[in-house]
């Protein structure tokens, strides 16, 4: 059954029936064609609202939860979090298209998210109409080093500098509301672990050959938990794929950065339209 359009001033929350019985909460905003958002791992997909509220007033935007986060709950034969990956993940977004009755839409993938909409794309490319990454990675097989700091700051270090990771010092004060949603994850330490080491061991370098739907990749230079040189190599190994680096961001590029939000949107526009 084809879900309502949603008002686009506010979204719309529903659930969604994953393919083990798990129930993935989703909002849908706006009119027109279909985006789904995909966050990182340890974010909300309230951390899309800045992005969201911008596309709603051009597009159908669906967000999800990602499992054992924000309310999800697993049904009787739901896969507990550990050994969690990327992949299963991707699963669980087929199954909030299927919810919302959308056969194919363009996805937006940030970090984690990014990761997942690589195999959405492989996997599943009759519905992937188009493709866009943000600070994210091909996986482990890229052989960019890890700047391990920046891991253990993600992890537990001092939550200013945690922010700094991702954003830049004045858009972070002048959006602290958006910088606090943006890291207030409903999750248990368990799930984190799992979500966690669901990104860092996600490989998907071999098969980015068989992504056929146009891909615009986008990162910023100072990114220091997906270095630059990852993103060059995803956009060299996916067909035609687009790069755009956007010089001084950091990894909340997605949110903090004009020039990345003005690429993200010519792109939408010329592959939702063309």
């Amino acid at each position: 059954m084809t879900a309502a359009p949603a008002d686009p001033r506010r979204p719309a929350l529903r659930t969604a029936t994953a393919d083990d019985g798990t129930a993935l909460r989703w909002q849908e905003q706006g009119a027109g064609a279909p985006v789904l958002l995909l966050q990182g791992q340890a974010t909300p997909m309230a951390g899309w609202d800045p992005v969201a509220a911008v596309l709603a007033t051009a597009y159908r935007v669906l967000r999800t939860e990602q499992r054992g986060t924000g309310g999800t709950e697993p049904g009787p034969g739901g896969r507990p979090p550990e050994g969690l990956s990327t992949r299963d993940l991707a699963r669980d977004a087929r199954a909030v298209l299927d919810a919302a009755g959308v056969d194919r839409a363009h996805v937006v993938g940030h970090s984690m998210g990014g990761k997942v909409a690589q195999w959405l794309a492989v996997d599943a490319p009759d519905r992937v109409a188009s493709l866009v990454l943000l600070a994210t990675s091909a996986g482990a097989g890229d052989g960019v080093p890890r700047d391990a700091d920046a891991h253990r700051l993600l992890l537990g270090g001092d939550p200013a500098e945690r922010v700094r990771l991702f954003f830049g010092d004045a858009w972070a004060a002048a959006h602290r509301d958006d910088v606090r949603t943006f890291f207030a994850l409903d999750a248990d330490r368990p799930t984190l672990r799992a979500l966690y080491r669901a990104s860092t061991e996600h490989d998907a370098l071999a098969d980015l050959h068989r992504v056929g739907a146009p891909t615009l990749v986008v990162h910023g230079t100072e990114d220091r938990l997906a270095r630059l040189a990852s993103a060059e190599r995803l956009a060299a190994e996916i067909p035609g794929a687009e790069l755009v680096a956007v010089a001084g961001a950091g990894h909340g590029l997605h949110l903090d950065s004009a020039e990345a939000a003005a690429a993200v949107r010519a792109f939408l526009r010329r592959h939702a339209t063309g």
